[in-house]
């Protein structure tokens, strides 16, 4: 395997671990615990299952098959997971889940809709489990705007009421995640005071992408375009002094100022693609949740795949490692930007999905160099000014 930088996945320095010089380890695990959910959201390429009127859990994952993974990947380096979905909660078996995930020392957070959290799970949650991080998506500072945007009704107040339990059990850093609009993006303030009043320890703002249902809402002219969203870096920036919340924007390094940088320690970039594996709730192994629906990018199987054969020998990974180690040849804007070794282009499950390419330029990027405003600042020396 080509050799590649270390990936900003936090791993334990002493450990010894069973790799091939040059292989970097695998830190993570990204558990799509459950391939349905109880919403509908307009943006998510997740379509629910309804069974008699109530959500199913469609294909979720095996916890045996799961705990035999998580023992073959550790000696590989793996040391935390991500429980996210679909809905991670709609697991049938999710406490226990998360038990055998903690009693084989993992690190957890985890990512959900907040409607199925209850008080005593809560509670148990942070008393006896290793889930020290949960992201709650809330998407408008009024119920009428979440709950058109997640098309059901309830669904904001029984997502404040999940946050509320998860502080009432001892959660003092349980983040907001605002899928950002044309139709939500004036609510941003108010949803930050809403955050800062239930306790909540940070709100991200995740601009919605042209991916999944998504695609339809960037064809309607409902997501931001690259003015909108600087707009929004700048009133992130100014709302900062105003709260005591971290508040976080997705945005390509590139285009965040000094100042952002500052604030948030730069941890919107790279999202670790080279230290993590998918594993989604049908047990396919993958590069990440877009396996759904788009197959060459799945691995293997539980059960019937070595997770230290895929890790060290599978082709898509090796291209992989070997396009993202050669920033000096990145497509685009990316390859004459400073910061592109660092942000490694961004997300490469939505560069595959916009361009059929692991590795291109993000679209606000393209877009800002296009019309002259992508800052100089991160240009290469002998490209400033183009």
């Amino acid at each position: 395997m080509t050799i590649c930088a270390p990936s900003s996945q936090k791993m334990d320095p002493a450990r010894v671990l069973d790799l091939p010089d040059g292989v970097p380890p695998l830190c993570a695990f990204y558990l799509y615990l459950s391939n349905s959910c109880n919403l509908a959201c307009r943006h998510c390429w997740i379509v629910p299952h309804f069974v008699d009127g109530r959500p199913s859990p469609g294909d979720v994952i095996d916890p045996e098959l799961l705990r035999r993974a998580v023992c073959e990947a550790k000696p590989l380096g793996l040391s935390s997971a991500k429980l996210t979905g679909g809905e991670p909660m709609l697991h049938p078996h999710f406490v226990e889940l998360v038990d055998m995930l903690s009693a084989e020392e993992l690190e957890l957070s985890m990512e959900t809709n907040g409607t199925l959290l209850s008080a005593e799970v809560a509670r148990h949650l942070k008393t006896n489990t290793r889930l020290r991080f949960i992201s709650i998506s809330l998407d408008g500072a009024d119920a009428a705007t979440h709950d058109r945007f997640r098309q059901m009704p309830g669904a904001w107040e029984a997502a404040l009421r999940g946050l509320s339990y998860l502080v009432e059990a001892g959660y003092t850093n349980t983040q907001l995640i605002m899928s950002v609009h044309r139709g939500n993006v004036a609510q941003v303030e108010a949803l930050v005071q809403l955050a800062a009043e239930r306790g909540a320890g940070s709100v991200k703002f995740n601009p919605v992408m042209s991916v999944g249902r998504g695609i339809a809402m960037h064809q309607h002219g409902e997501t931001l375009d690259v003015d909108e969203i600087l707009a929004l870096a700048a009133q992130l920036r100014a709302l900062r002094k105003q709260v005591p919340l971290r508040l976080i924007l997705h945005l390509p390094l590139a285009l965040q100022s000094i100042e952002d940088l500052l604030d948030t320690g730069a941890e919107v970039g790279d999202c670790g693609v080279l230290s993590i594996l998918g594993i989604l709730g049908s047990g396919e192994i993958a590069l990440c949740g877009i396996g759904r629906t788009i197959p060459e990018l799945v691995y293997g199987h539980l059960g019937q795949s070595s997770i230290r054969d895929i890790w060290l020998h599978h082709p898509r990974l090796l291209e992989l490692c070997q396009l993202l180690s050669d920033a000096a040849h990145y497509p685009g804007v990316c390859g004459v930007c400073v910061v592109a070794r660092r942000c490694r282009t961004g997300c490469v499950a939505d560069n595959y999905a916009h361009s059929g390419h692991l590795v291109w330029p993000n679209p606000w990027c393209t877009e800002a160099e296009r019309r002259g405003f992508f800052p100089t600042s991160r240009l290469k020396t002998g490209t400033r000014g183009g």
